[in-house]
This record gives structure tokens, C-alpha cells and sequence, in this order.
């Protein structure tokens, strides 16, 4: 049993790793919205498509992502729906720390001016 937590732990390492770039996650959130091809990608993103494809590896890797080829193109999906939630999640939790540190600013910029 303990040995299963720990692939658990590093597979959840894993995909920590894989939604470490900001580049990454702006790829997750768009596909969580709906498919995109490569070019859709690279026009919504203006990266490289070098650099773009090397993002795409890493999520499929981790499959977080999947592809389907139709013509010219490959058209990429999210692999695992949930992750939309999971990154929503974090976003929520860095919005509202956001929000706090706001307010600690306002409160000390008033003690500086009183």
C-alpha cells in the first residue's frame, strides 16, 4: 500500500512538472474551451513552432493532452478533463492571495501617509 502512494507522489510529480510553464498552461486552458490544430496554436500563442511543439510533447508525455492527425494537421484535445478544474482551482487560490496582498499593500501605504 505504501508503495503505491509513492507512484502516486511521483506521478503526481510528474504532472506538476509537465504544468510548470506559463506557456503549458495557456496551451491547457485553451483546450479546455475546445480542440485546436498546430496552426491555431501557434497563431493564439506566437511562440515558435519549435518551441511549441516541445510544450505539446511534454503534455502528451505526461497525457495530459492526445492528438488526432486529420489532413495536414494534428488536432490536440485535453486527455484528462479534470485538469481543467485542477488549474481553475489553483488560479482561484492565487487570485484571492493576490486580493490579500492588495489589501496588506493599501493598509501600509495608509500608516506611511498618516
Amino acid at each position: 500500500m505504501a508503495e503505491h502512494k509513492k507512484v502516486i507522489y511521483e506521478m503526481q510529480a510528474e504532472i506538476c512538472g509537465a504544468l510548470a510553464h506559463p506557456i503549458r498552461l495557456e496551451i491547457l486552458d485553451l483546450l479546455s474551451k475546445d480542440e485546436k490544430n498546430s496552426r491555431e496554436l501557434l497563431e493564439i500563442l506566437k511562440i515558435p513552432k519549435a518551441n511549441l511543439s516541445q510544450h505539446l510533447s511534454v503534455l502528451r508525455e505526461t497525457g495530459l493532452i492526445k492528438a488526432r492527425r486529420e489532413g495536414l494537421y494534428q488536432y490536440f484535445s485535453l486527455a484528462i478533463p479534470q485538469i481543467k478544474d485542477a488549474c481553475s482551482l489553483v488560479r482561484k487560490v492565487l487570485r484571492e492571495r493576490l486580493t490579500e496582498q492588495e489589501q496588506i499593500a493599501i493598509q501600509i501605504k495608509k500608516k506611511l501617509s498618516a
